[in-house]
């Protein structure tokens, strides 16, 4: 049995990679047959090696995954996306001076990496300093997101749905899926940094693009290949004075471009009009599309590809680009002191003048709409700005050597102000085999809106220390907030450009404590609670209540239990709204190390998020169990058109556990087993009467194993084995099941040189 299993990874691992793979897994083979040799042996470890006046350290770890897995390729590639192949796994240089040579460029050097050869993360470090002089840190990160869940905005399109004998296809993946790269890079230079004036700058690069999936309505719904390629630019100069003892001076300058290039197309069309141009008639089929002449959607499903109805809702072209720029430079000065006997101060001024920049908006449709809609072509430039202006002042006084006073104080000033002028030109018609009629004249919307948001926001605490295990503190905050906007455009009651002011204020109290028994028992614990006088939205709280509770016991020097819970109840119980959320979780763990040899850790959690919030929803036909909406008489909720009112239930109660045990029978040989586990058995209201509880009933786990054995001083064997499965306990629904499993093993040699 042994053999079979290793005859079948080396032959996966081998259409990877012949050569690497059969001298990796003959490695890992061999010294199979070395262990008991080995656990004789009492080698000492690695030692560092001293060359050019440094102490210098090695490593590199390289080997390769293979992958093996069934199921749903999309979920495991959505969860895990770690597939067969050699690998980079991690790679490290360390160099200190010894302080015995005069080095003129650096005294330390740094330097690893991880995940090279097709792992969706990868990362390098780069450190280097010396020591007054300078201090220069890189990072560059890359990830792939890849998100393949295939419920996610899902029509639900059911079985059989058919139009004069042809079968409507089912969405089999999510219509936002997307497989998109990140890539971020960061450098920061400090120049004399122990010196009383020191300087930095910086730049950050963040890039996003690859393609993903999007979706509109336009009379059909319309699924675009949404082409990302995002990307935002900051540098950042400061600079540091240290004017006397205990004090610090800080002007920093932050230039932030960002620049978004995202585009919008049709992702495929799918079926012909008569005269063979290609159209789709969209992708949410859960009943044939309507039709201007009245009849079926398809008139003739024996042609290559169907011939679709050209008088229903349908594209033939679509295109939308919106090239935007936005420059956000930011001035900021900070300050920190504790000159003062018993007081401690910090501040901090920050102003943004940020610009945004659309230099033109393009949209294009060509098909027909539920509106008689046949073509329209929309252009025009928006801009607009972003002003902020922060500030914030703590201040600390130590009373007395028992008590201590501090107040903190927050400012926070937007000001966004927006111009827009869009033209439209359309043509309507009643047929996509039909020309459309003349275009109308342009039709100019032209608007200017403003969104402005003050906060205020003053906490002052009182601590009391009475002995020397407990202490805790009592204080009163104080927000006050105004929005302020301008209306963008006309409405039946008030004209263009009504402005509004929206004042709210909170009032809320706060209570620590900590609580020190013994050395080895800590109990922390805070209470906040707060009411509001009005709720912005309807899912803003007016009452607020959160708490916070801590604690760790060690009762040994190689035991140690840790617990903690939180609380944040939301609330805003007015009538017709009935909002209530929450946010509750509870953890507890322990690690047990008695010695090198072995070890013990494990932990639970518990973790619950709950909403309910009353709404209107219109559903043909109505959902199982469903309120019609009241009628309007000018108390009852007004539901407009929509037909039913909802409760917008959602509560998902996850638990999740994970233990690991580490055995060192001898000095050569490390092993490891440990499982990890995540399930949730949520509701929520369903809309959908197809809908299905998804990924709100489920699990995923993931037991793993590994094992570390040292041939000799600097050079290991590494084996790893993890299992990754996922699982949903309600129905598929109309589309892919997406439970799945899989076993990735890595094999993987560590050398230090």
């Amino acid at each position: 049995m042994v053999q079979k299993f290793w005859d079948e990874a080396l032959a996966k691992f081998s259409s990877c990679c012949v050569v690497l793979g059969r001298a990796v897994v003959s490695m890992g083979l061999a010294t199979l047959g070395l262990t008991a040799i080995a656990a004789a042996q009492d080698a000492d470890a690695p030692k560092e090696r001293i060359a050019g006046g440094y102490v210098i350290q090695q490593s590199v770890d390289f080997g390769g995954h293979i992958a093996d897995y069934s199921g749903s390729r999309p979920m495991y590639d959505t969860l895990v996306n770690l597939q067969s192949g050699p690998r980079l796994l991690s790679q490290s240089l360390d160099m200190h001076a010894t302080g015995q040579t005069t080095h003129t460029f650096f005294d330390t050097l740094t330097t690893s990496s991880s995940g090279y050869g097709g792992d969706p993360d990868d990362f390098t470090m780069f450190r280097m300093a010396k020591k007054k002089v300078y201090d220069f840190q890189g990072l560059f990160r890359r990830d792939r997101q890849y998100f393949d869940y295939d419920l996610l905005d899902n029509p639900l399109v059911p079985p059989g749905v058919v139009s004069n004998g042809y079968t409507f296809p089912q969405v089999l993946n999510s219509p936002h899926l997307f497989n998109t790269v990140r890539r971020m890079t960061d450098i920061n230079l400090t120049v004399l940094p122990l010196s009383k004036v020191s300087f930095r700058v910086g730049y950050s690069q963040n890039i996003n693009q690859g393609p993903s999936y999007s979706s509109q309505h336009n009379g059909a719904e319309g699924l675009y290949l949404q082409n990302w390629r995002n990307s935002t630019d900051s540098w950042v100069g400061a600079a540091d004075w240290k004017p006397i003892a205990k004090t610090t001076l800080t002007f920093e300058e932050t230039v932030t471009h960002y620049k978004g290039d995202t585009n919008y197309q049709l992702a495929g069309l799918g079926l012909q009009l008569a005269n063979g141009l290609p159209v789709s008639l969209g992708f949410d089929n859960q009943k044939p599309p309507s039709c201007g002449d009245g009849n079926p959607a398809i008139v003739n499903p024996f042609t290559t590809p169907p011939t679709a109805n050209p008088t229903c809702s349908g594209y033939l072209q679509y295109l939308r680009y919106a090239p935007t720029r936005t420059l956000f430079p930011t001035e900021e000065f900070r300050f920190q002191s504790a000159r003062i006997k018993n007081v401690q101060m910090n501040g901090r001024l920050k102003y943004t003048g940020g610009t945004m920049s659309l230099p033109q908006y393009f949209e294009y449709f060509n098909g027909l709409d539920n509106m008689g809609v046949r073509v329209f072509t929309t252009t025009g430039p928006d801009k607009g700005k972003r002003v902020n202006v922060s500030a914030d002042y703590g201040i600390v006084w130590q009373v007395s050597e028992k008590i201590s006073l501090s107040e903190q104080y927050d400012f926070w000033d937007s000001r966004e102000p927006m111009d827009s002028s869009l033209s439209q030109i359309a043509q309507t018609g009643t047929s996509m085999l039909i020309a459309p009629d003349p275009a109308s004249p342009p039709s100019i919307t032209a608007a200017h809106t403003f969104l402005g948001t003050k906060i205020q926001t003053n906490t002052v605490t009182l601590g009391v220390d009475p002995s020397s295990t407990v202490s805790f503190s009592i204080g009163y905050r104080y927000r006050a907030r105004t929005i302020s906007w301008t209306m963008p455009l006309s409405t039946d009651a008030l004209p263009n450009g009504t402005s509004y002011n929206f004042d709210t204020h909170d009032n809320g109290g706060l209570f620590g404590v900590a609580w020190h028994p013994t050395r080895q028992w800590r109990i922390n614990g805070s209470v906040e609670v707060s009411y509001a006088d009005k709720a912005y939205t309807q899912i803003s709280p007016r009452a607020l209540q959160h708490y916070q509770f801590r604690g760790s016991y060690k009762p040994h020097d190689w035991v140690t239990i840790s617990g903690s819970f939180n609380d944040l109840e939301r609330r805003d119980n007015v009538f017709n709204v009935n909002h209530l959320d929450h946010s509750r979780s509870a953890t507890i763990g322990a690690s047990v190390m008695p010695s090198k040899f072995y070890g013990i850790d494990f932990s639970y959690g518990y973790f619950d998020v709950f909403s309910r919030t009353t709404f209107c929803f219109a559903a043909t036909p109505p959902p199982p169990g469903s309120v019609p909406a009241p009628p309007d008489d000018g108390v009852i909720v007004n539901c407009g058109t929509n037909t039913n009112l909802g409760t917008g239930y959602y509560d998902a109660p996850t638990q999740y556990g994970s233990f690991d045990i580490t055995v060192m029978p001898v000095k050569r040989l490390r092993a490891g087993l440990g499982y990890r586990i995540s399930a949730v058995d949520g509701t929520t209201e369903f809309l959908n009467p197809r809908q299905v509880a998804g990924s709100l009933q489920s699990q995923y786990q993931t037991p793993y194993a590994n094992l570390a054995l040292t041939l000799s001083p600097g050079f290991v064997w590494k084996g790893d084995w993890n299992y990754y499965g996922y699982g949903e306990s309600s129905l598929v629904g109309p589309t892919l099941p997406r439970a799945f499993h899989g076993n990735v093993y890595t094999v993987a040699v560590h050398y230090e040189f």
